[in-house]
C-alpha cells in the first residue's frame, strides 16, 4: 500500500531515475556473477572446442601469438578473455577476406 503511495507522488523524472538506478544496479550484480565464473583457465582440448579447432592448429596459434598461453607445470591453460579475444580476431578476419 505504500508503495502505491510513492509511486503516485512521484514525478515521471524521479521514477525513471529510480527504474534506471535499480535496472543498473541489477545488471552490475548479474555481470559480477558471470565474470567469477570466467576466473577458470581452460584447458588445451576445452579451448579448441570452444575455438572450433584441432588441437595442432591451437598449439600453432599459441606459438604464433594468436592467442595466449600459461603454463603451469607441464600442462597450458587459457584464460576466457584470451579465447574471447581470439574468437574476435579470428572472426573479423574472416570478414575481411570475404569483402575483397
Amino acid at each position: 500500500m505504500s508503495e502505491d503511495i510513492i509511486l503516485h507522488s512521484t514525478s515521471k523524472s524521479d521514477l525513471k531515475t529510480l527504474i534506471a538506478e535499480t535496472f543498473k544496479e541489477e545488471l552490475t550484480t548479474f555481470f559480477s556473477k558471470n565474470k567469477k565464473s570466467d576466473d577458470r583457465l581452460r584447458t588445451r582440448k576445452e579451448t579448441a572446442e570452444i575455438l572450433g579447432i584441432s588441437l595442432p592448429t591451437l598449439s600453432t596459434w599459441t606459438k604464433s601469438g594468436v592467442i595466449k598461453a600459461f603454463r603451469i607445470g607441464n600442462s597450458v591453460r587459457y584464460k576466457a578473455e584470451d579465447i574471447n579475444n581470439a574468437l574476435n580476431n579470428i572472426q573479423s578476419i574472416k570478414y575481411l577476406r570475404n569483402r575483397f
